[in-house]
């Protein structure tokens, strides 16, 4: 689990690995096709990316991608599993606090308990709840507010830029990992950056000298994304 302590080591041992030309390579090992679901062949509705094997086993389905929307929007809906681990303590299925630069959020909740906050302030949703929006810019988490039931979530991302490759490039990381909370940091830092998001539990003084300094160095290293999980 990430604190800002670690971090802070984190990123120190970061800048001797680059100084130093010490950094690990990334991973190559194949995930299993059987584990992974991959993107369908024929572009269209209801393309579904699960991490079956990880500790999570998080499921992403599109149900509007770029190109069924000419780009304007991407409408994916998330299974949150009961008990699932997330970044944050004690909220289950959290991905870290982070911010989309270029993009507008909107949850509508299907079935379970959401809860979400924006810039420090929590809110909470359940089925038939007007959706709750976030402009581009702000920092948000979100997370399954009931440990023991699953949540169903329904995200629409405006406008769709590349997220659905982010969200088949999650799911893979994840599955490799365990799960998405295992996932090497520097990793992250390259597919957030890459996909222009900011990891916010930093300072954003801290996450510009990363993407602008050291994510292309960490790139030698590891790739935004890779074609055995986005096909």
């Amino acid at each position: 689990m990430w604190t800002q302590k670690n971090l802070a080591r984190l990123c120190a041992l970061a800048v001797i690995a680059v100084g130093a030309g010490i950094l690990p390579q990334r991973s190559t090992n194949p995930t299993s096709p059987s584990s992974l679901s991959s993107p369908s062949e024929n572009p269209g509705l209801g393309r579904v990316f699960e991490n079956s094997r990880s500790g999570d086993r998080s499921r992403f389905t599109i149900l509007e991608g770029a190109e069924d929307t000419l780009g304007e929007y991407l409408r994916v809906e998330e299974l949150i599993r009961a008990g699932s681990p997330g970044f944050e303590k004690g909220k289950s299925g959290s991905p870290p606090l982070h911010v989309h630069n270029h993009q507008q959020e909107c949850f509508e909740v299907r079935s379970g308990s959401f809860s979400y906050q924006i810039e420090g302030v929590e809110g909470h949703l359940r089925p038939g709840d007007k959706a709750a929006c976030i402009p581009a810019g702000q920092r948000h988490n979100f997370w399954n507010a009931n440990n023991a039931t699953d949540l169903t979530v329904v995200y629409t991302l405006t406008p769709a830029l590349t997220s659905e490759r982010f969200f088949q490039t999650l799911c893979g990381l994840a599955q490799d990992a365990g799960t998405l909370d295992n996932v090497n940091p520097l990793q992250l830092f390259v597919t957030f950056s890459h996909y222009d998001l900011q990891l916010a539990i930093m300072p954003k003084a801290v996450w510009l000298v990363i993407s602008k300094v050291w994510v292309p160095v960490l790139q030698l290293y590891w790739h935004p994304y890779y074609t055995k999980y986005t096909g």
